[in-house]
């Protein structure tokens, strides 16, 4: 993969809206990579879209994750003038956003909407600008106008549950400068990395284990999708494929090197796995970075925490202003295919 073919995927993946739970419009762009390079491909109960590539079984079984889901939010209420009231859906705070234009998934399709606060020009009348100019702007403070009634919405599919994410005019990747740019590279980026390697793997020497690629649901809801799936698949590890922030907190540097968690808040990953991918990444000439979260988890930690998988690790390429406008090394992210595709080759560093 070079840099071309890595924003070729990005400009079909990251305008397709996937809120946890309504993955569909990403599951249509990732099929046919799917039944192109893999055997068995199916989607589960849980919505994870699972496709098998067979290895020689010189080492054992491996799943790889990288889950569909992007934040978003979740419509909590339709007020009487039918402005939108709503919730998180996936650990973001609204001024990630900023006021503007959302999609809102209605049942009979997409509706256009305006996230905002309300005018400036106002007084403690206006109680939600008031709040926003003394503390962090919170989900209460927001509505989406949609300039419909509540019985329009009504008719329309518009309600309690229903999905909403950032218009898809905003969504586009943005090349600037060594980087790109883009809401939901969270974890698109990382499935382009996956597919990608899918590819490669598929038209060469079949790999030494049996891989199950795995783009799971709901990750950003507690990883429910990749538990579930870990619970049926017979593997004894999980390498889950993430996004790295990257920040001054963790020692991380927005660079060209691919990041390995040691860490989450979850759990405390295998460390000679991850030591395997650290090494491996030094021999292939560009190095890793090593991380210690926090505040983060992941499919490999959620499926480790339930005791359905044996060894954990997480690959990821390093970003900033995660869960927004996020902004990644392009560099960061192909090195963290080449490292990806040698490990599932069998390298070792």
């Amino acid at each position: 993969m070079d840099a071309d073919r890595l924003f070729e995927l990005l400009t079909r993946f990251l305008p397709a809206h996937s809120p946890g739970g309504d993955e569909g419009e990403l599951d249509q762009l990732l099929l046919p990579h799917f039944e192109q390079t893999c055997r068995e491909v199916r989607q589960d109960a849980a919505d994870n879209l699972i496709g098998l590539l067979r290895g020689t079984g010189e080492r054992p079984p491996i799943i790889i994750a990288a889950h569909k889901d992007e934040v978003g939010m979740i419509v909590k209420r339709v007020e009487a003038d039918g402005k939108l009231r709503l919730e998180e859906l996936g650990g973001v705070p609204p001024w990630k956003y900023g006021e503007g234009m959302v999609d809102i998934l209605a049942d009979s399709g997409i509706l256009q909407g305006v996230m905002g606060v309300g005018c400036m020009h106002t007084s403690s009348e206006t109680p939600a600008v008031e709040s926003a100019r003394e503390k962090a702007l919170d989900w209460s403070m927001v509505r989406v106008m949609t300039r419909r009634t509540a019985a329009e919405l009504e008719a329309l599919g518009v309600g309690p549950g229903t999905r909403v994410v950032v218009a898809r005019q905003r969504k586009q990747p943005v090349r600037f400068q060594d980087c790109v740019c883009g809401h939901a590279l969270d974890d698109k980026a990382a499935l382009a990395v996956m597919v990608e390697v899918m590819h490669t793997l598929a038209q060469g020497a079949p790999p030494p284990q049996d891989i199950y690629f795995v783009a799971t649901s709901i990750e950003e809801q507690l990883g429910g999708g990749a538990t579930f799936a870990a619970g049926h698949i017979r593997a004894d590890a999980m390498l889950a494929l993430e996004i790295g922030p990257a920040e001054d907190e963790y020692g991380l540097q927005l660079d060209h090197r691919p990041i390995v968690w040691y860490k989450d808040r979850i759990a405390t990953y295998s460390k000679g796995f991850c030591d395997e991918l650290s090494l491996l990444g030094r021999s292939l000439g560009f190095g890793v970075q090593k991380a210690v979260y926090s505040r983060a988890g992941t499919d490999a930690s959620g499926s480790s925490q339930m005791g359905h998988v044996g060894r954990t690790a997480v690959l990821a390429f390093p970003a900033t202003n995660s869960h927004g406008w996020e902004v990644a090394p392009v560099e960061g992210i192909l090195n963290m295919y080449h490292l990806l595709l040698a490990y599932l080759r069998g390298e070792r560093g």
